[in-house]
């Protein structure tokens, strides 16, 4: 860099007020960030309850769903059940033709859903809610398998 050009990137690094619209600017979008990703909510329950009295005073409005399907034998099981209410990030078809997964950002976690009876992805930004047993997906991640599945 000649004596010209170092010139004029010291006077544009002199300027306060260039700075102080790009911290403004960086702030504007770190507190976006922050705000999408705060939104939804991940609820967990850890074990199925010992009995059924257990089961009423201790559980969600949504635990009837807990039961309604068939969990995965192939994948090892993290929870019991969890509800996930978030915005998809990407929705995706595979690994094979019949499955279809989304990603979801919620409380500051990104979990995989896995749809059931391969309905169509939602489109990336939808609100969704899934309730589901909670498992370790092939690369590591959290995956719900949901029983059940809305676009809110």
């Amino acid at each position: 860099m000649g004596v010209g050009g170092a010139v004029a990137v010291r006077a544009a690094l002199d300027r306060p007020r260039l700075w102080h619209v790009t911290a403004a600017l960086f702030a504007l979008l770190l507190c976006g960030l922050v705000l999408v990703c705060s939104q939804g909510s991940l609820t967990i329950i850890a074990n199925r309850p010992a009995t059924a009295r257990q089961a009423a005073a201790a559980l969600p409005p949504w635990e009837p769903w807990c039961t309604k399907g068939t969990p995965r034998e192939e994948r090892k099981r993290l929870t019991f059940f969890a509800r996930i209410e978030g915005r998809v990030l990407a929705s995706t078809h595979g690994p094979t033709a019949d499955e279809a997964h989304v990603a979801v950002i919620s409380d500051f976690h990104i979990v995989l859903v896995r749809l059931p009876n391969w309905e169509e992805t939602p489109q990336r930004g939808a609100k969704i809610v899934a309730i589901g047993p909670l498992f370790r997906a092939r690369d590591g991640q959290r995956e719900v398998q949901a029983f059940r599945f809305e676009t809110t």
